[in-house]
């Protein structure tokens, strides 16, 4: 049962990394995307007046977007959220080493079911460790997409590595 929770624990780590990794991503798509936007309607604005008369209410329309993205962008949470979360990944990358490691020990049998539980709950508690000191309070949204991205890329990692197929 112990060898269980564990194997468990270890596969939830791995998709952890996997789901983070996305997570980092797709905030530094968001990020970039906003910055992309902001500097071209800055450099399109000044080339832009040779279309003014032309498109006038859609020349409006992309300044005043740019003004309303510009004013926010500081309350926008991707840049915050970013360094977060590729704080807390490298630190649940290494808990996953950590317990991968571990993983023989508890697969031929090395360790106690208490001794086992006592490793599970130690890599929990630094888990829980990792989360406290770099979110600090900051709550990430769910990505279901991504949750089920990172569930199948660790699948895989483990039908791989520990099965041998693929």
């Amino acid at each position: 049962m112990y060898q269980i929770r564990y194997w468990n624990l270890l596969k939830e780590l791995k998709a952890q990394v996997a789901y983070l990794h996305e997570y980092a991503a797709s905030d530094e798509l968001l990020d970039k995307s906003v910055n992309i936007f902001l500097a071209v309607t800055s450099s399109a604005s000044i080339a832009g007046w040779a279309l003014w008369n032309e498109y006038q209410i859609v020349w409006a329309c992309i300044i005043a977007a740019s003004q309303v993205v510009t004013a926010i962008k500081p309350f926008l949470p991707f840049r915050k959220r970013l360094k977060a979360v590729s704080d807390l990944n490298t630190q649940i990358q290494s808990i996953f080493l950590d317990a991968e490691t571990g993983w023989y020990r508890v697969s031929e049998g090395c360790l106690t079911e208490e001794e086992i539980h006592q490793e599970t709950v130690r890599l929990k508690g630094r888990v829980l460790s990792a989360e406290r000191s770099t979110l600090n309070g900051l709550v990430l949204p769910r990505k279901r997409t991504l949750k089920e991205l990172a569930e199948q890329s660790a699948d895989e990692y483990f039908t791989v590595n520990y099965l041998g197929e693929g």
